[in-house]
């Protein structure tokens, strides 16, 4: 803040006691103002001629640079408008060029008969080299290696891979037709799909895995199937609501005989309505006892899980290890204080999932679903209790021994259950690795004797 001067606070403290007379009153000076006003202590105007005339001076000097400066700037705009104009015109003739040149390389495309995303797609050595010549003389005459691929859809990657020579190699990766699969192999799936018409591609993949015949995955199957008009019509399911899983599917166990699962359904056998129990092993999905009944009752719940503990030898288990906790429903026969009582002495813990909540039991009403779908489901009804039982058991067993589980990895629940899954997924990486080294080896001879192209 700015302090006020002495000679201000005086004049200020006189006018106080001096009222100012009225202007006819005013001694006035040569400068127009009293000596008490402010400024009426600097010079006349007689006196300040000289310091006029140089400012003026000072002003008009000023003025003319100024004028300079503006000539000057206006100059430059001038010019760099008409470098502007020459950018955009040269812009435009090269914006021209390169949709001239993106337009040659599409039509180049078009001529190998090529539509579309290129990308992943295995392209013969021959439209190979075509494409990267076509790309370098579009790079050399101004076009970027960024553009001219996204106008042939494909990646940058695979220009640098062709322009490097790797895709030329003998083995790069798995690619270049040393991996595909032999002819006998292609022989040997449609051979199996005609044999079993009702087989999908997971089911033909994992039984020709499981006998070590081919070694190939579901997606290559697809293929085959579709190229040989055996492929079967794809349904797509509206999309189920999600919910939420009980407290007891948020764990899963990492051997068997740590969870069970129990559940039952009906079926019809001569105009009757029949009961199947069945009890899972939630590790490796198999089925370890099931029971066919007139009725569900006490007795036929303890009956079945008295079985399933025999089988697995449960009671031979010392008090130190662990046994198997049950999982079931609130139905009548399981919450019986005579069901609780058995399955406590034989060492069991039984769980009861929530009411109205059959996602606590997910797991075993999966495998039920399956039992109904391809067995009970396609029967209106038995003749007769053996006929039942005899399609009822052999049904489990397919199930059990042979059927691929998608839980396990594609194998069968009996494999899972006696082996592991960590082992049987190593066995099949090594088989896999021998079967990829015995086609590189196959197609690598049929290149070198010339009765193969490379693709």
């Amino acid at each position: 803040m700015l302090k006020r001067s002495s000679h201000a606070k005086a004049r200020r403290s006189k006018k106080a006691k001096n009222p100012s007379p009225t202007r006819n009153d005013r001694r006035v000076d040569h400068g127009g103002r009293t000596q008490s006003e402010p400024g009426g202590h600097l010079q006349t105007r007689k006196h300040s001629t000289e310091s006029v005339f140089s400012l003026e001076d000072k002003v008009q000097r000023g003025r003319c640079r100024g004028t300079e400066k503006l000539k000057a700037r206006q100059k430059t705009e001038s010019r760099s408008e008409d470098g502007e104009s020459g950018k955009r015109t040269r812009a435009r003739e090269g914006s021209l060029h390169r949709s001239k040149c993106r337009a040659s390389v599409a039509e180049k495309k078009r001529e190998f008969g090529l539509y579309g995303d290129l990308s992943g797609l295995h392209l013969s050595k021959q439209k190979r080299e075509a494409l990267l010549a076509e790309i370098k003389l579009a790079i050399a005459k101004g076009e970027t290696v960024a553009a001219i691929c996204k106008a042939l859809e494909i990646s940058t990657r695979a220009y640098y891979r062709w322009a490097s020579g790797e895709a030329n190699k003998e083995c790069h990766g798995g690619g270049g037709g040393h991996n595909k699969i032999t002819p006998l192999e292609e022989k040997r799936v449609v051979a199996f799909a005609q044999t079993h018409p009702s087989f999908r591609c997971r089911r033909i993949a994992y039984e020709l895995e499981r006998k070590s015949t081919v070694f190939i995955g579901k997606t290559k199957v697809a293929e085959i199937l579709k190229k040989h008009g055996l492929n079967h019509e794809f349904v797509r399911k509206p999309k189920e609501e999600k919910k939420i899983p009980a407290e007891m599917l948020l764990h899963e166990p990492w051997r068997k005989n740590l969870l069970w699962g129990m559940d039952w359904t009906y079926l019809k056998i001569a105009g009757k309505f029949w009961f199947l129990l069945l009890i899972i092993d939630w590790y490796s999905r198999k089925i370890l006892s099931f029971g066919l009944f007139p009725e569900i009752t006490k007795f036929q719940v303890v009956a079945v899980v008295t079985e399933a503990v025999a089988i697995e030898r449960i009671d031979e288990l010392g008090p130190e290890q662990l046994k198997p906790r049950l999982v079931a429903d609130h139905g009548s026969a399981n919450i019986a204080r005579y069901t609780r009582t058995n399955i406590e002495v034989q060492g069991l813990d039984l769980w009861l999932s929530g009411i109205g909540r059959p996602t606590g039991n997910a797991r075993t009403e999966r495998v039920m679903g399956t039992m109904k779908r391809e067995e009970i489901d396609l029967q209106d009804e038995y003749s007769s209790e053996e006929e039942g039982l005899r399609r009822i058991t052999a049904t489990v067993n397919d199930y059990n021994f042979f059927r691929p589980n998608q839980g396990n990895g594609g194998f069968a629940p009996n494999s899972v259950h006696h082996i592991g899954r960590y082992v049987l997924t190593q066995r099949r990486k090594e088989a896999r690795q021998f079967t990829r080294d015995k086609r590189r080896k196959h197609w690598t001879q049929e290149f070198e004797n010339g009765s193969a192209e490379p693709i």
